[in-house]
């Protein structure tokens, strides 16, 4: 793996998370390492009142024209966050596929029990590490960081069902629903981010994909048939893993 300061990042739907959302309403809800808001849009739509984190400052500015308040803060800054926010608590705080950017993602979950309301809950979206075409790659034995996946190279942490449902008991939550997203087509969404990935002038652009017809045709005829099968074994073929949990 070459390292380099480029990350081309693209845009992504949560849609199990939206899913196990079930369309809640009138909720206060933190959304911790929001990226560009573009799964917690959907909530706030629903009627919810969002407050989004992020460190990037390219992200923020998409996310504030998503979702009504988003602050600029290392979502490890917690003291920093804490003055933000002031005495606001939540009904629910979604960690949505950043915890595995983290060195110590337990300790994490445990600073942002303190802004969590009585009976709140947390929701957490985790990559499957277990899933089919990585188990295929070590079986092989290759091991490659790529740029997006699984083994996106700025992952630090790597989860399966159980060691991410340990995570989650080991910062002192119990997980009482859970979901997944399919991960069967999962592999060959590099491919498609080259192909389709770019604007009219030939660059990265990160909304691309999902405004391409072919992604709608997608979601629409495949991704359905994907949940049916990854229902079977989603160990295996789940590529990522939601779920809901509250304090013990």
């Amino acid at each position: 793996m070459i390292e380099t300061g480029i990350y081309h990042y693209f845009e992504d739907v949560n849609w199990g998370l939206l899913r196990l959302w079930n369309g809640r309403k009138g909720l206060d809800v933190l959304d911790a390492g929001c990226g560009v808001a573009t799964t917690s849009q959907y909530i706030e739509r629903l009627g919810n009142r969002v407050v989004g984190v992020d460190s990037s400052s390219e992200a923020v500015v998409t996310a504030r024209q998503r979702i009504s308040r988003v602050l600029q803060n290392d979502v490890e800054d917690f003291d920093a966050i804490a003055r933000e926010i002031g005495g606001l608590r939540f009904d629910v705080i979604i960690f949505a596929d950043m915890l595995e950017h983290l060195a110590w993602p337990a300790s994490v979950l445990k600073h942002y029990v303190s802004f969590l309301k009585d009976g709140g809950s947390i929701i957490v979206s985790l990559p499957n590490v277990g899933l089919w075409s990585v188990r295929l790659s070590h079986l092989l034995g290759r091991f490659e960081y790529e740029e997006t996946g699984v083994l996106d190279r700025t992952h630090l942490r790597f989860f399966t069902r159980s060691s991410g449902i340990r995570m989650l008991a080991d910062a002192g939550f119990e997980v009482t629903r859970r979901t997944y997203n399919p991960g069967l087509m999962r592999p060959f969404v590099p491919l498609a981010k080259k192909l389709l990935g770019a604007n009219a002038g030939g660059e990265p652009d990160p909304s691309a994909l999902l405004q391409s017809p072919a992604y709608k045709l997608y979601l629409k005829t495949i991704y359905p048939i994907e949940r049916v099968v990854a229902r079977l074994w989603p160990g295996m073929l789940a590529f990522q893993m939601i779920f809901e949990a509250k304090r013990r």
